[in-house]
């Protein structure tokens, strides 16, 4: 087998040379950044103690202004959740009285229509108003009540008009009947009450032509019923 090629010595001398010079360019390069930096750091001046002072004042003061506003945030936050905690607790079992409210209704129609007729089956509406008064005193512990109507003034947060009758005895505005019973959840309206409306002043009918008077009737016209009777 041929053996290795040797390299010979004068290219080993001319690699270590080469590898020399590299190394002397790092070294003035290194020496160069460092004689930059002290010249910089030589034209400015150095801070007295007053600026540095100066210095970690305002610093302070930013830390602690950051500090506030994020305790501030972190407090907006802790009420906002408590808040949210509370409304749930205090109407969470909104969505399901809404649901038995109209079993309620039914229950109470039919009551009204037994005591109406007095041939009807009186231990039947007994039991039905023994299951209402059960309802009441759940609803009741739940924070549920009616909404006044009757002869109060109409509210629109918690009153539905469904009707506007002609009622000289009441107050203008007032609420003369109750169609339907509204509910509150606490301090909250969960279902208005569907109520009717009366007016002192009548309304008068819409799209209805005005009576004419027997003066305000021209004489010609007054004379065409003859002619034509004449003319038979």
């Amino acid at each position: 087998m041929p053996g290795k090629k040797k390299t010979p010595p004068k290219a080993r001398e001319d690699t270590k040379e080469t590898e020399r010079q590299e190394e002397d360019v790092q070294v003035i390069e290194v020496k160069a950044a460092d004689e930059e930096t002290e010249d910089r750091t030589a034209e400015s001046p150095p801070e007295s103690p007053e600026e540095e002072i100066a210095k970690l004042v305002r610093e302070k003061r930013e830390q602690y202004e950051r500090l506030l506003r994020v305790q501030a945030d972190f407090d907006n936050y802790r009420k906002r959740v408590q808040r949210e905690q509370a409304n749930l607790l205090r109407y969470g079992s909104e969505g399901a009285l809404r649901e038995i409210l109209p079993v309620i209704d039914i229950l109470e129609l039919a009551v009204d229509s037994a005591r109406k007729h007095d041939n009807s089956n009186s231990q039947l509406r007994e039991g039905i108003e023994m299951v209402l008064s059960q309802f009441a005193g759940a609803l009741e512990r739940l924070g549920v009540k009616p909404i006044e109507t009757l002869d109060h003034p109409f509210d629109p947060t918690k009153h539905d008009a469904l009707l506007r009758v002609h009622a000289p005895e009441a107050e203008d505005g007032a609420v003369v009947d109750e169609i339907r019973k509204g509910y509150y959840l606490h301090d909250k309206v969960i279902r208005p009450a569907q109520v009717t409306v009366g007016m002192r002043e009548q309304e008068k009918p819409t799209g209805q032509a005005p009576e004419e008077s027997l003066e305000d009737t021209p004489e010609e016209s007054r004379e065409e019923p003859q002619e034509s009777s004449n003319a038979q």
